[in-house]
């Protein structure tokens, strides 16, 4: 299989979510430049994503959005969900938990949360299993967990990140604004950084403007 770009794997999970959408609403077809205005692309860049999964589209056509979802899904491995956590069950912890698990996921499923407070896991009221932190590693290996969200306060993320890098997870999702470096190779690490995103906003709505 012809590797692909970090770049192309990030448009096209995005493609993923619209084109699921999109299915529901009964929709069937769709052509790259209405894929490209879902995603502040042009059409040439959808094709040449589109074109890593063997489909050759020429401007003008639509795509059989099933046939699309299935390459999607035969080529980034969205055909089983995979396993995620939560470390740190605080205000932000426990609102992501109550979020994903009020929404069906075909590409993931939380099973497990952690927190280092014992207290504030007697209290939380959810259908998944709750452990105390030091049990991180043990608990992430035993559930074959792949996929770990951090919530924790930045002094803990490093720590956090490492047990779950010790219990054998592949992506890190960091919320935290510490910067986390993966304890072994092989452990891809995300961060969710709002004021950088806002920032990336202001600056493309400030070049848009002095470029009209």
């Amino acid at each position: 299989m012809k590797k692909i770009p970090f770049p192309v794997i990030q448009r096209l999970s995005y493609v993923f979510e619209i084109i699921n959408k999109l299915e529901e609403n009964g929709i069937g077809k769709i052509s790259s430049s209405e894929l490209g205005g879902y995603l502040g692309q042009t059409a040439h860049t959808i094709r040449k994503d589109i074109h890593f999964l063997g489909i050759a589209g020429t401007p003008g056509t639509k795509y059989e959005i099933a046939d699309l979802r299935r390459l999607l899904i035969d080529h980034l491995g969205f055909g089983e969900p995979k396993r995620c956590c939560i470390v740190g069950l605080g205000r932000l912890g426990e609102a992501l938990l109550e979020q994903l698990l009020a929404i069906p996921q075909d590409a993931f499923a939380v099973v497990a949360g952690f927190d280092s407070n014992i207290n504030r896991l007697e209290t939380i009221r959810t259908s998944i299993e709750l452990f105390p932190a030091y049990r991180i590693e043990k608990t992430v290996r035993k559930l074959q967990i792949e996929l770990a969200l951090i919530a924790v306060l930045p002094q803990q993320a490093q720590e956090a990140a490492d047990r779950c890098c010790d219990g054998g997870v592949r992506g890190i999702l960091n919320f935290t604004p510490a910067v986390i470096k993966p304890k072994r190779k092989g452990v891809f690490v995300r961060a969710v950084d709002v004021s950088g995103e806002l920032r990336i906003l202001a600056a493309l709505a400030y070049t848009s403007t002095a470029n009209e």
